[in-house]
């Protein structure tokens, strides 16, 4: 059996990729898991699952077995610091056997990358934690032994989630957004983005973890969406019309800002003056898979019927 190191897998994207490596029964999934709670699915019914019940700090204590593993996909994001993304990433890196393991699939994040596709300083300057240590983790790659068998992949703004799925943190958001979409309906920000669907995020990546490409990055997402439009697809997901949408300037933002006593960040300013975070994307259609949510409409239907 192939062995597969997973971490991250309680979170939405791990669900979607649970769901798409499970029935393989030439695949032994290890997964590291901090909190089994966070689990909706019960890991000890399937036969080819290991429960590796820890945290990514104490990555060394699993030393042994990485050096047994043939895969490794990297999920698991550190929110709140630099440690995860960066020290214990790295730190897992290190452990694997170049020579044995074939593959590592490396979550990063778009946020690190400017519009031509390549990472910024910015990231790094004016970036939150996650997004700096996202930026020096990446930046680090390049000096591991292990990194001609690393394929990083640069994640968009991800939806997703439903009654056996976590939902995303952008989900998140827009669900915390619902009770004041009857105001924000008549507002647009010039802004445009990318987003895609977790579930085609799994995909994407159990084709990458079987099938061999000459390419060592992907950025995923789909078209890119305005402001304008993904507030009008929203608003249509909750049964709201949308009759106008008022322009509001950069200015009065940083007013309303003020006002609030809210203090914007570095990284809030870096993304006003951006405004467009746009690059050249792939998503599951690239790769000839069938499944594919590609409009916001296709996406969201998931938040409506939970909430």
């Amino acid at each position: 059996m192939e062995k597969i190191f997973i971490t991250g897998a309680s979170g939405c994207v791990g669900h979607y990729l649970f769901d798409a490596l499970i029935h393989n029964p030439n695949y032994q999934l290890n997964l590291l898991v901090r909190d089994l709670n966070k689990l909706k699915f019960n890991p000890y019914d399937f036969p080819n699952v290991t429960i590796v019940h820890d945290d990514l700090k104490n990555i060394e204590k699993h030393a042994a077995l990485l050096k047994e593993i043939d895969y490794v996909i990297h999920l698991a994001a550190d929110w709140g610091g630099n440690e995860g993304n960066y020290d214990y990433t790295l730190g897992l890196f290190k452990l694997l056997d170049h020579n044995k393991c074939k593959r590592v699939i490396y979550f990063s994040t778009a946020s690190i990358l400017g519009a031509d596709n390549k990472p910024v300083e910015a990231a790094e300057i004016f970036g939150t934690h996650y997004i700096r240590s996202k930026y020096r983790a990446y930046k680090e790659l390049p000096g591991l032994k292990i990194y001609p068998k690393v394929i990083t992949l640069f994640p968009t703004w991800v939806l997703g989630g439903d009654e056996t799925h976590p939902f995303s943190h952008a989900s998140l958001g827009i669900i915390g957004l619902r009770g004041w979409l009857w105001l924000i309906r008549f507002i647009a920000v010039d802004a445009s983005f990318h987003f895609i669907h977790a579930k085609d995020i799994a995909l994407i990546t159990k084709h990458l973890l079987e099938n061999d490409v000459k390419e060592k990055e992907f950025i995923l997402g789909n078209a890119p969406v305005t402001a304008r439009e993904f507030i009008k697809e929203t608003c249509h997901l909750f049964g709201l019309r949308v009759y106008f949408q008022i322009l509001i300037p950069q200015s009065f933002v940083r007013i309303l800002a003020f006002l609030t006593g809210r203090k914007l960040q570095p990284w809030d300013l870096y993304c006003f003056n951006r405004r467009h975070f746009t690059y050249d994307t792939v998503n599951a259609e690239t790769f000839g898979l069938k499944f594919g949510l590609k409009t916001i409409r296709d996406a969201l239907p998931s938040l409506a019927r939970r909430h």
